[in-house]
């Protein structure tokens, strides 16, 4: 059952429907939410939340066809509330295999050493950088998915990805650390 069928059937009270919904979905938000949260406990918390008002209000979803980037919204209010009430530490596992270490092979131990670097670096980060670079490199987001997610242009988008990676590099740097995070080619940015 594609996207459009599936919100068709919960707005009629499919229940199986909307199980279907949330084995499509949950690994991907679950991951976001971990990704901004930092433990495992609140990301839950948020993907339980966020379902549940998806539920409670699919019937505000007009475009069928956006149904990934409404459930991606919900989540990223609720996560960036949770965080911003607890100041939780943003998890550096998921960012150590996106990053090439210059002039090596990325093994495990250079993957290892660089742990506290990348900790101090993302959390130096502001969150709505922080946000831009989870949405693209981790759940491979295009420019426009991410400007409706964040109810921002594409070109403030472009922005901030362009100022995260930017902030980053200098992070790193002052760390003396040889990390490059690689862009991500894209057709449509």
């Amino acid at each position: 059952m594609d996207d459009i069928q599936m919100v068709e059937a919960i707005k009629a009270g499919d229940k199986e429907a909307f199980d279907q919904l949330y084995g499509k979905y949950h690994l991907m938000l679950y991951r976001t939410a971990y990704l901004i949260l930092g433990n495992s406990y609140d990301a839950e918390d948020v993907l339980q939340d966020t379902f549940v008002s998806a539920y409670k209000n699919m019937s505000a979803l007009k475009d069928h066809t956006k149904l990934k980037t409404w459930l991606y919204a919900i989540l990223k209010n609720r996560a960036y509330k949770k965080y911003n009430k607890n100041q939780r530490e943003f998890p550096e596992q998921d960012i150590l295999e996106k990053i090439e270490v210059k002039g090596t092979e990325n093994s495990q131990e250079d993957k290892i050493a660089l742990e506290d670097e990348i900790q101090i670096c993302l959390m130096n980060l502001k969150p709505k950088l922080r946000e831009v670079i989870v949405l693209y490199y981790y759940n491979d987001f295009t420019i426009a998915e991410i400007a409706q997610i964040c109810g921002s242009f594409q070109g403030t988008v472009k922005s901030r990805l362009y100022k995260a990676r930017k902030d980053l590099k200098r992070e790193l740097e002052k760390l003396n650390s040889e990390v490059v995070l690689p862009k991500r080619e894209e057709a449509n940015d």
